[in-house]
């Protein structure tokens, strides 16, 4: 039998960043930690060994310990696993966590170790909280949807990085970030571009991760976004302003993309991914054969010393919402969008603060993760109203927060671009009103054209 205030499940990047959160707040606080692997950081350990943030590391991780050498740098996937390391000891130094890696929690304050199968029970004298909600799946982990002959060769992305001989040619299965990866893992190593193919069901708009450099935001025109969707009155009209003004790029000028997922690129990475010509859009894949690959609306030629790359695995699916505060259980989801680890530590932040979950919820709505390009549109909303509420209660801690996008701007940007969205907030209820009235409608013209 053991006690603890807070019962957190899950050592990812999300429950450490609640975790550290507490312990910082609330000093007498007492923490058990669960976790299925057999340490902390959640999907990075079994992601490829090339894989990197996708974000600038000055704003990832937990709140009490830096990261990153600062600026726009991006850190490995091995530097995030050592960093998450690192906090582990110093929170375990602290006295007041207790850490069970490999362990399966079962329900009702109940976990046993996957190890010799010691069962435990946890009083709880405050909350249970869910940091597994919002899971990350990689393709390490998850089979593809689609069958695969015997004979045909496919690995997950990590087997890129133990190849042992040159291949004829490599098809790259799945346009989402692991997708470019592997593409820019391949170009970057010699592979010329016309022995890639890539298979892309589904173009996607991409953020310019140049706009979102510490110290570059509101410079780059974050208040842009704001302009955009409240004079927005279609969903092309907002895309087409998002990229005029540079806030949105495509791979393809001329190939109207269909996802929204967050994915970041640079300038560089984009130059280096339209160099591939072997663009693939003709659906998702049914079946890799040895020599061909069947997919919805057609058959490509390949030949027996093609590399297959499965990168198909939905990283963040798009996950019911609910309530973040619920009783005695806390559900960790994001509430700004596309920033799961700050929305972590900001709930953790409002747990300590207020007792009334009526008003905690208040202060997290949920932002789900985005798929198509019109959840932009609702996300985009949320999270500026979440900051319009925010700027009003929240404003020291936001200030002081490290994993806060806009804590690394200048305090007069700051206060300028949470005016400009209070400011518009009417306007931008309006615009996402309008804007899915006129999704709707189209979407019932389509169907009724289809039957």
């Amino acid at each position: 039998m053991l006690e603890a205030d807070y019962l957190v499940v899950g050592a990812g990047a999300m429950g450490m960043a609640f975790v550290d959160e507490i312990i910082t707040q609330q000093p007498s606080a007492r923490l058990i930690l669960v976790e299925r692997r057999g340490k902390p950081g959640g999907h990075w350990n079994d992601a490829y060994p090339f894989v990197s943030l996708h974000q600038p590391a000055a704003y990832y991780g937990v709140n009490s310990e830096k990261f990153g050498e600062g600026g726009g740098a991006l850190a490995t996937g091995a530097e995030v696993l050592g960093y998450f390391d690192r906090v582990m000891r110093k929170l375990l130094r602290t006295g007041r966590l207790q850490f069970f890696p490999l362990c399966d929690y079962q329900g009702e304050g109940r976990f046993v170790s996957l190890v010799d199968g010691t069962q435990h029970q946890v009083k709880v004298r405050k909350k249970v909280v869910d940091a597994s909600y919002m899971k990350v799946e990689v393709p390490a982990t998850k089979p593809p949807a689609y069958e695969v002959a015997e004979d045909a060769e496919l690995v997950p992305p990590n087997g890129l990085a133990g190849l042992e001989a040159p291949h004829e040619g490599y098809v790259i299965v799945g346009s989402g970030k692991t997708g470019m990866d592997a593409c820019l893992f391949l170009l970057d190593r010699g592979v010329e571009p016309g022995r890639i193919r890539w298979i892309m069901p589904n173009d996607a708009w991409l953020l310019d991760r140049d706009n979102v450099e510490p110290g570059a935001v509101i410079r780059r025109g974050q208040h842009l976004e704001v302009q955009c969707l409240a004079e927005s009155r279609t969903l092309r009209e907002y895309y087409e302003s998002l990229e005029r003004h540079g806030r949105l790029i495509r791979l393809d000028p001329e190939v109207w993309p269909t996802k929204w997922r967050c994915a970041t690129v640079n300038h560089r990475e984009l130059e280096r991914l339209r160099s591939i010509e072997h663009i693939v859009r003709m659906g998702r894949v049914k079946r890799i054969e040895r020599d061909q690959v069947l997919l919805d609306e057609g058959t490509i030629q390949t030949g027996p010393g093609w590399l297959h790359v499965d990168c198909t695995a939905d990283g963040l699916a798009k996950r019911p919402v609910l309530p973040v505060f619920d009783g005695d259980r806390i559900t960790l989801q994001s509430v700004f969008m596309c920033q799961q680890v700050f929305s972590a530590a900001l709930i953790a932040h409002v747990e300590c603060k207020y007792a009334n979950d009526e008003r905690k919820n208040q202060l997290t709505r949920v932002v789900p993760h985005p798929e198509f390009p019109v959840d932009n549109v609702t996300a985009s909303a949320t999270s500026m109203g979440n900051l319009v509420a925010w700027g009003t209660e929240l404003r020291g801690w936001l200030r002081g927060s490290r994993l806060f996008i806009l804590h690394h701007e200048p305090l007069m940007g700051l206060i300028s671009m949470t005016f400009r969205t209070r400011k518009h907030i009417a306007q931008i209820e309006e615009a996402v009103s309008a804007i899915l009235a006129d999704h709707r409608s189209r979407q019932q013209g389509s169907r009724k054209t289809t039957q």
